[in-house]
C-alpha cells in the first residue's frame, strides 16, 4: 500500500536514525566474527536505502514531484554516509556495504523503472518489408 510522500519521508528518516543507532549500539557484537562484519555491511546498505529514500522524498516535497534523484549528489551522499557508518564497525564492513548498496541501488532502479516509466510501444502493427526474389 503506497503512502504519501511526506509520510514516506518521515518513515524513511526514522528508519535511517534507527538503523544508525542500532549499528552503533551493537558495534562490538558486529565486529566480533566474519559473518557479523558482513551483516554490518548489510545493515549499512539498509541505511543507504533509507537515506536515499528520505532524500528523494525531501526533494520531492521541496522541489516538486518531477524532480529525479541523480548519482551526484544524492546517491553519492547516501553512499558516503552509509560507508562512514560501516567504517565505525569494521574495515571489511565498508566493502560489504559498498557491494550490498550497489545491489540495492540496482533493484531500486528496476522497481522505479517498472513503476514510473512510460510505455513507448505503439498500437500499430509493425510494417514488414517485402523483398523481391530474383530468378
Amino acid at each position: 500500500m503506497p503512502v504519501d510522500t511526506k509520510v514516506s519521508l518521515c518513515l524513511s528518516a526514522a528508519l535511517s536514525v534507527t538503523t544508525l543507532a542500532a549499528s552503533q549500539v551493537f558495534k562490538a557484537q558486529l565486529a566480533e566474527t566474519k559473518g557479523m562484519t558482513i551483516l554490518a555491511g548489510g545493515l549499512c546498505a539498509l541505511l543507504f536505502m533509507f537515506l536515499l529514500t528520505a532524500l528523494g522524498n525531501l526533494e520531492s516535497v521541496l522541489l516538486g514531484k518531477g524532480f529525479e534523484i541523480r548519482i551526484f549528489p544524492e546517491v553519492l551522499f547516501s553512499l558516503v554516509v552509509s560507508m562512514a557508518v560501516a567504517s565505525t564497525v569494521h574495515r571489511v564492513s565498508i566493502t560489504c556495504c559498498l557491494a550490498f548498496s550497489l545491489v540495492v541501488l540496482y533493484f531500486m532502479s528496476v522497481i522505479s523503472q517498472r513503476t514510473y516509466a512510460h510505455s513507448t510501444t505503439s498500437d500499430s502493427a509493425p510494417i514488414k518489408s517485402e523483398k523481391k526474389k530474383r530468378k
